[in-house]
C-alpha cells in the first residue's frame, strides 16, 4: 500500500514555519551572548580588587649614562652637550619557580577563578664590555644604577617582597625608572661599579587572575610551575620542555636560551621589546556553560526540521489534521528548550541543566503529540526522535577532535532514516 501525500502547499507551509522559527532561535543566541557579557563584567569586577593577569619581567639592570654630542651655535661655534640614555643589562642566568594555587570567588551566580602564586627567582648578572655596548664608563651615573622587576599588577603583591642582592637585603620601591622594557613594577638602587659578583635572589606572593606568565630575560632561563589546576592552557612563544599531569594538577618546566629569542644581553634605549616573547599558563575554564549553550543552539534548525518531519509523516500515516498554529506551538516548545537550558545551567551546571531541559521538552511534546495526533504510538515516535536528537547533540558537544566526524556521520544516518521512511510515499497532488 502506498501513502498519498496531502497538498504540496502544506509541506511548503511547514518548511516556511520551520525557517521562521529560526528568528526566536537567533534571539536565544543573542540572549546567551548577553548573559556571557554579564558574566564577564562580574568576573572583571571580582578580579579588579584581587589582581589581574600577572607577568614577571626581570630582574634587569638599568644603567643611566650621558652620551656626548656636538652642538653648533648660531655664531658658528661648537660646544659639547649631553643626552641622558639608559643601558639595559639582562641576567647571565635566571632560575625560577612558582606554586600557583587557584581559588574560586563568587558574585551572585557567577564564579571567577583567581590564584595566589608563590614565586621565587635567583640568578646572576655579568657586566657587559662597556666599549662593545657603546658606553664610556666615565659617563655612567654609577650612583643611579637600578635593579628593576616588572610586575603587571602591583595590587597583587601580597606581603613582603623579599629581595637579596649579593646576600644582603635590598629594599624595593614601586615603579620603574623607565618604560622602555615594561610599564609597571618595582626597583631599587644597586652598587655595581666595584663588584665582580652580582647575584640576586627574591621571593614574593602574587595574587592574580586568568594567567601567570614570565619573560625569560636570562641568557639561560629555567622555570618550573606546579599547580592543582586540572585544565592548564600553556601559551606564549616557548613550549614546555617537560610537562607532567599529576593527581593534584600539573607540573611544567621551561628552558629558554638566549639563542631562542631576538634580543641581546644588553642594549641602549627602546631597540627591543622583550615582553613579546614569554611563556605562561592560563587559569580559566576552557569550556563554560555559555559556550556549550551556544554550540547546542546552533543545532536548533536540525531539531525543528526533524520534529516537524515526524509530525508531517504522522499526518500521512494517521490521517490526522495538524494545523499551522499547532506546528508553531510545537516549534516554540522546541525553542524554549534553549532558554530552559541557559537558565538552569547558571544554577545547577550544564550537564544537569541539559537533562532537565530535555526531559521537560520531550514530555511536553509527547503529551501534546498524543492529543493532536490521537495516537500514543505516534506520540512515542515523536518523543523517541527528540530523545535521540538531544542525546546525539549532547554527545557531540562533549567531543573535541572527533566532533566534525561524529556530526557528519550522525547527519548521514539521519538522512538515511528519512529516506527510508519516505520511500513508500507517493508524491501526488490532490
Amino acid at each position: 500500500m502506498k501513502l498519498i501525500q496531502k497538498p504540496m502547499f502544506k509541506m511548503l507551509s511547514v518548511a516556511v514555519l520551520a525557517l521562521l522559527l529560526l528568528i526566536p532561535a537567533g534571539l536565544i543566541q543573542n540572549l546567551i551572548r548577553e548573559r556571557e557579557y554579564t558574566q564577564e563584567n562580574a568576573i572583571n569586577e571580582m578580579t579588579s580588587v584581587w589582581g589581574g593577569e600577572q607577568m614577571l619581567v626581570g630582574p634587569y639592570l638599568t644603567v643611566p649614562f650621558d652620551a656626548p654630542y656636538t652642538v653648533t651655535n648660531s655664531d658658528g661655534t661648537e660646544e659639547i652637550s649631553y643626552a641622558r640614555n639608559y643601558l639595559y643589562v639582562l641576567p647571565e642566568f635566571l632560575n625560577g619557580a612558582v606554586d600557583v594555587q587557584p581559588e574560586t570567588r563568587k558574585l551572585g551566580i557567577y564564579e571567577a577563578v583567581v590564584y595566589r602564586g608563590e614565586a621565587n627567582m635567583q640568578g646572576e648578572f655579568k657586566l657587559p664590555d662597556w666599549t662593545k655596548a657603546g658606553v664610556d664608563p666615565k659617563y655612567i651615573h654609577w650612583d643611579k644604577v637600578t635593579l628593576n622587576v616588572g610586575i603587571s599588577d602591583l595590587r597583587g603583591v601580597e606581603g613582603a617582597f623579599d629581595f637579596e642582592w649579593n646576600e644582603a637585603s635590598l629594599p624595593l620601591s614601586s615603579g620603574l625608572v623607565t618604560n622602555d622594557i615594561y610599564w609597571s613594577g618595582v626597583h631599587s638602587p644597586v652598587a655595581i661599579e666595584s663588584q665582580e659578583e652580582l647575584r640576586f635572589k627574591f621571593s614574593t606572593t602574587l595574587r592574580g587572575s586568568r594567567r601567570f606568565s614570565v619573560v625569560p630575560l636570562g641568557k639561560q632561563t629555567t622555570f618550573s610551575m606546579v599547580s592543582p589546576w586540572a585544565e592548564p592552557n600553556f601559551e606564549g612563544s616557548f613550549a614546555t620542555t617537560k610537562y607532567e599531569p599529576t593527581a593534584e594538577g600539573f607540573s611544567a618546566h621551561w628552558e629558554v636560551s638566549h639563542l631562542n629569542r631576538n634580543y641581546p644581553q644588553s642594549w641602549v634605549g627602546k631597540k627591543y621589546t622583550p615582553v613579546n616573547d614569554f611563556f605562561g599558563t592560563e587559569f580559566i575554564k576552557t569550556v563554560d556553560n555559555y559556550s556549550k549553550s551556544t554550540r547546542v543552539a546552533k543545532y536548533a534548525i536540525l531539531i525543528i526540521v526533524l520534529t516537524f518531519m515526524v509530525f508531517y509523516f504522522s499526518e500521512l500515516i494517521k490521517g490526522a489534521k495538524v494545523n499551522a498554529l499547532q506546528y508553531v506551538l510545537v516549534g516554540l516548545a522546541l525553542v524554549l528548550f534553549y532558554t530552559l537550558l541557559l537558565s538552569f545551567s547558571e544554577h545547577i551546571g550544564f550537564n544537569a541543566a541539559y537533562l532537565v531541559a530535555a526531559l521537560m521538552t520531550v514530555l511536553m511534546e509527547f503529551f501534546y503529540a498524543r492529543s493532536v495526533l490521537g495516537s500514543t504510538k505516534l506520540a512515542a515516535y515523536v518523543a523517541a526522535t527528540l530523545t535521540l536528537l538531544y542525546s546525539f547533540i549532547f554527545i557531540l558537544i562533549q567531543l573535541k577532535d572527533f566532533a566534525l566526524l561524529a556530526g557528519s556521520l550522525g547527519l548521514f544516518v539521519i538522512l538515511a532514516g528519512i529516506m527510508f521512511i519516505s520511500r513508500r510515499i507517493q508524491w501526488e497532488e490532490e
